[in-house]
């Protein structure tokens, strides 16, 4: 963040400073009391579970040199001690508005990434890409959200020269209430799936969702899409450009061909050009191609987009592996739908090319995807007897995914159990040297304890 005078905090967000400080300026802004360093300014959020405002002197400790109050908090100014007390009357829409402040001072070139699945791995591989020739910042972890947008946009500086923006959404008007503050030059859209059908209802409704990250665009912006997407591939112009990527349709505006995908990654054609990327899965050639269009967008060439791909990292539980006593364990337990469930299995699938241990797919429940959820995680169930040798589903909701394999009458050896705990010690059961075991489920279903389970063992 790009130092701020308190007058500037009072100017961006229409309050008044009823403490004086002994510091004049804030250097940062945070809304965790604990992150807080000397000369930041601390921002109490009132949330379900708790309120900011209990933790003031908590960040004046710390070095917090001028904390944000809202009018119904003013009893808590006498924990600032002696920090400057700024009142406004939304603390929220003070952290946004200072986030856009700080995103309108900054000159970096920005693009904003959604969509139903996929959209933190493509994040990374554009800022990978990118990241070769500019000072890019990207979001961290999951701030991706109302609340963590602006707390990304505050990491932004001057010698930024790109930033890469994801925003998750699970409700129509989110990502709308956010995109004003991002401003995009480049808005992403990778795809739409199941994913948070409980609230949205319908893919269309989703759609419609997703498409507001193109809100601010204009005619010298951007708006990159899945050109196979059978919904995206109704976006029309409406005002900005529309750049089509995919493998499949004639009128993509950038195609990849000649696809292999095996157990050391993929390669595939673009323009007669070959590019490698070192994770397995149809859907990260997807990924690869929007940072390839974006990458030759800002004048990079062939190798040195190559070279953000071969020093690529996910971030997260996305597709981690690791080998533990023989067995090796692929961890994608971050988060799931039907999609991004069977984009996993097949992605296993290359990974065991030339493998002779079993594959094995822990699966626990999928949430938010809707009314059908108990069909969809039965016809998971479906396609994992097809592909698995033993799946072992984890949850209420995997019941289904249980009874979809049994019901295949296929060959695959099939458990239930309730929770990562029990899915641990089945596993320590049952695992043989050589399998190939892959962890998926929500990220509420806390599936990567399982990992760490097996390691303390």
């Amino acid at each position: 963040m790009e130092k701020l005078s308190i007058k500037n905090i009072c100017d961006i967000t229409h309050g008044t400073i009823i403490q004086k400080g002994q510091v004049p300026w804030v250097q940062g802004a945070v809304i965790d009391s604990r992150k807080v360093h000397d000369g930041d300014l601390y921002i109490p959020i009132v949330g379900v579970k708790n309120d900011g405002h209990q933790f003031i002197e908590s960040a004046v400790t710390n070095g917090a040199s001028a904390v944000l109050i809202d009018a119904g908090h003013l009893s808590f100014i006498k924990q600032a001690n002696d920090a400057g007390v700024i009142q406004v009357e939304s603390t929220i829409e003070a952290l946004k508005q200072i986030a856009c402040a700080n995103r309108r001072k900054c000159a970096a070139e920005v693009i904003s990434i959604t969509g139903s699945s996929g959209k933190t791995t493509t994040k990374d591989i554009i800022a990978s890409v990118l990241s070769v020739n500019y000072k890019t910042m990207k979001t961290q972890g999951n701030f991706n959200n109302e609340f963590g947008i602006p707390q990304t946009l505050l990491q932004m500086t001057a010698d930024d020269q790109m930033a890469v923006v994801e925003m998750g959404m699970s409700h129509r008007g989110e990502i709308t209430r956010s995109i004003w503050e991002v401003l995009p030059h480049i808005a992403v859209i990778t795809n739409i799936g199941s994913a948070h059908l409980e609230n949205l209802k319908t893919k269309q409704n989703t759609l419609l969702a997703k498409k507001e990250i193109f809100s601010t665009l204009g005619k010298n912006d951007v708006a990159l899409i899945n050109g196979d997407d059978s919904y995206l591939r109704g976006i029309h112009d409406e005002g900005y450009p529309i750049v089509r990527v995919g493998i499949e349709h004639d009128d993509l505006d950038l195609q990849a061909r000649n696809v292999h995908t095996g157990q050391d990654g993929i390669s595939f054609c673009v323009d007669h050009q070959e590019y490698r990327f070192g994770f397995p899965g149809i859907h990260n050639v997807y990924n690869c191609l929007m940072a390839i269009w974006i990458g030759r967008y800002y004048k990079m060439s062939a190798s040195e987009i190559q070279k953000g791909f071969d020093v690529f990292i996910p971030s997260g539980n996305r597709m981690k592996t690791e080998d533990l006593l023989g067995v090796h364990l692929i961890d994608d337990s971050y988060n799931a739908n039907p999609e991004s469930m069977k984009a996993a299995m097949n992605t296993m699938g290359d990974l065991c090319i030339g493998r002779s241990g079993r594959k094995v797919a822990v699966l626990g429940d999928m949430m938010e995807i809707g009314m059908d959820s108990q069909k969809k995680h039965w016809e998971i169930g479906q396609y994992a007897a097809g592909k698995m040798d033993m799946i072992v589903a984890v949850g209420q909701h995997a019941r289904a995914i249980a009874a979809g394999a049994r019901e295949a009458k296929s060959e695959a050896i099939i458990f239930h159990v309730a929770n990562a705990k029990e899915a641990a010690v089945l596993l320590k059961k049952e695992m043989k040297a050589e399998d190939t075991v892959l962890i998926k489920a929500s990220h509420g279903m806390e599936l990567g304890k399982i990992v760490d389970i097996l390691k303390e063992d």
